[in-house]
């Protein structure tokens, strides 16, 4: 008699929360045979002798969220865009993105500002890449939230922690990275690439931009601003801002103000000054290594990894 037949193992879905962590400690604690998975938005359990399949997923994850992964997925496998994956699969390197960009750092006040915010700017960095269709980009637009959107398109970066337990112990310990991470890294690198443009071109006015949104000092530039986003396939919209403030606080600049009269408030890492003070860290390291007889640590190398963080991160 053939196994043809036998039905697959039921996924059983729960709401990944606090309580996660106790009942994996439990299920470890029994002894049976696991692997499990760790992601900041969904892990797994699977217990090996009946192959049960136990999946844990945050709110945001709902089923109309993994339809638009899914219809993301069916576009990059399209025939005519296979050598630009290929071109990007060789050419984007991680280490190249870039989230944010200051002006000076300094401590000011300004009665009024702009920020000019990118609407659904990775899932239009997708688009002017030709990474997905017409029909993909209205069906996500229409029928995803704002925070399903960033999710159905960050799905693609996602890596998890995989660990396999036998009799309570580790046996197995690898991480599982997504085949499409370097698509993702190819969509912040294009949104950056146009921030840098447009931040480049008004240097006078520019106070800062963090991922999506550039903020402007002098609100009647606002509307050139828009227009240059828009000539280069982005639409936006401009958000006036009050009681707008900088603060610079040595290892980042704090940036607060009202926008529709709810108080907002932006930290952003001054990133010269973080590297002096790893370099300083690695330095410091290596001469008690060196005293102890040990190899020093490459800092090249070590810097290449270093990231002050990454957005990509964000979706594991």
């Amino acid at each position: 008699m053939t196994n043809n037949n036998r039905k697959k193992p039921k996924i059983t879905t729960f709401k990944l929360n606090k309580n996660f962590n106790k009942t994996l400690d439990n299920i470890i604690a029994s002894g049976i045979a696991l692997e499990v998975g760790l992601g900041k938005y969904s892990c797994h359990i699977i217990t090996k002798n009946d192959k049960a399949k136990y999946k844990f997923i945050t709110c945001m994850q709902t089923k109309k969220t993994f339809i638009g992964y899914a219809k993301i997925l069916k576009d990059l496998k399209r025939e005519e865009i296979s050598v630009l994956m290929s071109d990007l699969e060789d050419n984007v390197s991680e280490k190249n993105n870039v989230y944010f960009e200051m002006g000076r750092y300094e401590t000011k006040h300004y009665e009024n500002a702009v920020c000019v915010d990118l609407n659904s700017a990775y899932l239009q960095a997708m688009y002017n890449l030709s990474l997905i269709t017409d029909e993909t980009k209205a069906w996500i637009e229409t029928n995803l939230t704002k925070k399903e959107r960033l999710v159905a398109v960050g799905m693609l970066a996602k890596q998890k922690e995989i660990l396999e337990f036998h009799k309570g112990k580790i046996t197995v310990d690898h991480k599982e990275v997504s085949k499409h991470r370097f698509v993702f890294n190819a969509i912040i690198q294009e949104v950056s690439r146009v921030m840098h443009e447009v931040q480049s071109h008004f240097m006078e006015d520019f106070i800062a931009y963090w991922v999506d949104g550039i903020y402007l000092k002098n609100e009647w530039i606002a509307i050139d601003v828009k227009m240059m986003f828009e000539a280069a396939g982005f639409p936006c919209k401009i958000e006036h801002l009050t009681d707008f403030r900088s603060k610079f606080n040595f290892t980042y600049m704090d940036y607060s103000y009202y926008k529709d009269g709810q108080f907002k408030i932006l930290n952003i890492p001054v990133k010269e000054v973080q590297e002096s003070m790893r370099k300083n860290l690695v330095s410091s390291i290596n001469s008690k290594r060196v005293e102890q007889r040990l190899d020093a640590i490459d800092t090249t190398s070590y810097f290449e990894k270093s990231k002050f963080y990454s957005q990509a991160d964000l979706f594991d």
